[in-house]
């Protein structure tokens, strides 16, 4: 196999990987897409692995569960699974359309707030928003992190399809690291000495 040939089928993989990953996430979506075709963003907080499906929160409010901190985003409702495991969106998605999602307007980005303490994960909002960079410049996509200590918090910023799944889901950030590592193996094996072999 020539070299050429090699690169066209690196891309035909990764392309085909994108299409598999939009038509999972949209799957779900079309009986969804023909009641509507707004723009859409989940809108809860998680409130992590401690909690599960016995934990006692039924009255808890969003001042309990960030104990009171400035600065952190809470919506509610708030979530927690069966097991303490990420919430299963795509159930929220199918059963708490209302209450647990927002209209995604044309000035606002989906957001996930993910915050985490000595490399595990602590809770996550998500919600409709608005962003700036540093430089005051609205953000649309892409994901940030601030580090304090042994505190990190994740910022990730999409802007959701109408009538599809809302963007700022788990899936979204899996399927954009699979994309970066396939990319970032098809570099390194372009550059190096199999990639200049010829065949």
């Amino acid at each position: 196999m020539s070299h050429n040939h090699f690169i066209i089928a690196i891309c035909i993989i990764v392309s085909w990987a994108g299409f598999i990953a939009a038509n999972s996430e949209n799957t779900e979506t079309t009986e969804r897409s023909e009641e509507t075709l707004e723009r859409r963003c989940f809108k809860f907080t998680w409130l992590g692995p401690r909690y599960n499906q016995n934990s006692i929160f039924l009255n808890a409010t969003c001042q309990d569960s960030t104990r009171l901190a400035s600065g952190v985003p809470c919506v509610e409702p708030l979530v927690a699974s069966y097991d303490g495991s990420w919430p299963d969106v795509h159930y929220i998605w199918r059963n708490h359309l209302g209450n647990a999602t927002c209209l995604l307007y044309n000035n606002d980005v989906c957001a996930q707030f993910t915050y985490y303490f000595d490399g595990q994960v602590d809770n996550s909002t998500y919600m409709c928003t608005r962003a700036v960079d540093v430089n005051g410049q609205a953000i649309t996509s892409g994901c940030y992190e601030q580090r304090n200590g042994s505190f990190v918090t994740r910022a990730c910023f999409c802007r959701s399809v109408p009538g599809a799944l809302p963007c700022n889901n788990n899936a979204f950030l899996s399927h954009i690291n699979i994309i970066f590592l396939v990319l970032v193996a098809f570099v390194m094996l372009y550059n190096s000495d199999f990639g200049k072999i010829n065949l």
